[in-house]
């Protein structure tokens, strides 16, 4: 039986039947008689006990697939932009080494292949990620 109850509108109602037992009574008198401190502290602990008795479930699952999502909404805006930045830098790099140096087929294959080499990491990394992620759970 609760002492103090909260109806809707906010407003504190009193238990009068709660309040007027003997050993109620008895207890508010001696709680009336102790140091204010140590009441303060009283008042702390008995809130505390009565806030941490209280179970809460708390299902972290639904964050963590928010988080999902909003990671691969990431990582395929970087796929995107990065498909254009190696497309981009690939030709301007064949270009620079074809007019500027000279340089020939071989040349101009590694240039492609370190490109190729650095828009697959964009793939393939999250690919191992994930298969590491599903080989330990």
């Amino acid at each position: 039986m609760k002492g103090i109850s909260l109806i809707l509108d906010n407003k504190l109602v009193f238990n009068k039947e709660f309040y007027n037992r003997k050993e109620i009574r008895q207890t508010n008198k001696y709680i009336g008689r102790l140091d204010k401190r140590l009441y303060k502290m009283l008042v702390f602990t008995i809130a505390s006990v009565g806030f941490a008795s209280n179970k809460v479930y708390a299902n972290s699952a639904e964050g963590l697939r928010r988080t999902d999502v909003v990671g691969n909404e990431i990582l395929t805006i970087l796929q995107r932009v990065g498909f254009w930045v190696a497309v981009i830098g690939c030709i301007v790099e064949i270009l620079i080494s074809v007019f500027k140096k000279g340089g020939g087929t071989k040349e101009i294959m590694a240039i492609i292949f370190k490109w190729l080499l650095i828009f697959s990491s964009f793939y393939i990394v999250p690919a191992l990620f994930n298969f590491i992620k599903d080989s330990f759970v």
